[in-house]
């Protein structure tokens, strides 16, 4: 049941006694208050239901202002992103740069002009001298390949050596030691 239903019915209502010759001025005021009192309840179920309007604004005003703040986040963070790999896609041809360079400046043809232009000469194979030094045993060269490594027999730790089902008997075993020392 509703307020207005409660106002509306008059068992509901406290009835006022009433004193034998009271004026009619005293009903006009008692309707008047009646009255009033049916005036202010629409006023409070208004007020009941901007308040609740607000609120449902002011919480939907909170959550657009927090996806708003994500979503900025989110893309701020991804233009960065974007700023990083185009950053790395230049470092990567500066590199490319630099090691074509490098490999330009080592080459034979580059590296025999740069000697010449210092003054060296290039070696005939008859101005060539050995020195022989007493004591002196050369290594025996280079070797380019490298040893064959011999395959190891598989051998197993002691430790990994026994099965669940042998450890776990092993285990119950321990465990049951000390109760048959009791017997």
């Amino acid at each position: 049941m509703t307020i207005i239903e409660k106002l509306m019915t008059p068992s509901a209502r406290p009835q006022k006694t009433r004193k034998p010759g009271s004026s009619t001025y005293r009903a006009i005021v008692d309707a008047a208050g009646i009255l009033g009192s049916y005036q202010d309840v629409p006023l409070r179920f208004q007020k009941q239901w901007i308040s609740s309007f607000l609120l449902i604004v002011v919480m939907l005003g909170l959550v657009a202002g927090l996806y708003l703040t994500v979503t900025s986040r989110t893309a701020i963070t991804g233009r960065e992103i974007q700023n990083l790999e185009a950053d790395i896609i230049v470092n990567a041809r500066i590199n490319a740069d630099l090691q074509t360079k490098i490999a330009t400046l080592l080459s034979n043809h580059t590296l025999e002009e740069r000697a010449q232009a210092e003054g060296f000469v290039q070696l005939e194979r008859d101005g060539l001298e050995y020195l022989v030094v007493p004591g002196y045993f050369p290594s025996q060269g280079v070797k380019m390949t490298s040893p064959v490594a011999e395959p190891d027999v598989l051998s197993m730790s002691p430790e990994y050596s026994e099965s669940l089902l042998s450890w776990i008997a092993r285990q119950m075993e321990t465990a049951s030691a000390p109760l048959s020392q009791i017997r």
